[in-house]
């Protein structure tokens, strides 16, 4: 009995460092470009601070400050970006980061509309594709704006006109494949 009293402590220290060894730590990138390790936690309400050490004062994670953030435990990024009908950025869930980024907003329940948004080489995004009935923008001049991106990349490009779908999980593999060379599993 007192070998597994001394045994559990040494397995679970052990299963902690694979965890910190793995990499998978939070962080913000400052609008300056600063990247900065941290530790970020979720207020009640849903807002996100960091802290910088255990000792230190939490800082709100705010989308005119704040880049970009990571939370390791979510395995999730999102970025401050602009949308047309909004002169101040918000936080978007990064769904494919590369030249072609798709970003989602982020739902209040598991009901709410998903909306997609797409970007070239900025971060003012376009509205893409939505679970719900409606998008500002009709769902031709949707597809053309996808294709518009994907232009340049002929192999790319081909197989989403010679494909003609518009799904979530095809234009996800059309933006992977555009900015790795490589399908998406």
């Amino acid at each position: 009995m007192k070998t597994l009293f001394v045994k559990a402590p040494v397995v679970i220290a052990a299963i902690l460092l694979t965890f910190k060894a793995n990499g998978q730590t939070d962080y913000v990138i400052t609008v300056k470009g600063d990247t900065i390790t941290c530790a970020i936690t979720t207020s009640l309400s849903g807002k996100e601070k960091y802290k910088i050490d255990a000792t230190g004062e939490s800082k709100k994670i705010k989308p005119d400050a704040i880049r970009e953030y990571y939370i390791a435990r979510k395995n999730i990024r999102e970025r401050s970006v602009y949308t047309a009908n909004n002169p101040n950025p918000v936080f978007m869930i990064i769904v494919e980061k590369g030249p072609v980024s798709l970003y989602r907003t982020v739902p209040f329940n598991r009901y709410s509309t998903t909306k997609w948004y797409i970007a070239k080489g900025s971060d003012h995004v376009s509205d893409l594709k939505t679970s719900g009935l409606f998008l500002s923008k009709s769902r031709e001049t949707r597809k053309d704006i996808l294709g518009e991106m994907l232009r340049d990349n002929k192999p790319v490009y081909d197989k989403y006109v010679a494909e003609d779908k518009f799904s979530f999980k095809q234009i996800r593999n059309l933006v992977h494949l555009y900015d790795t060379g490589q399908l998406k599993d």
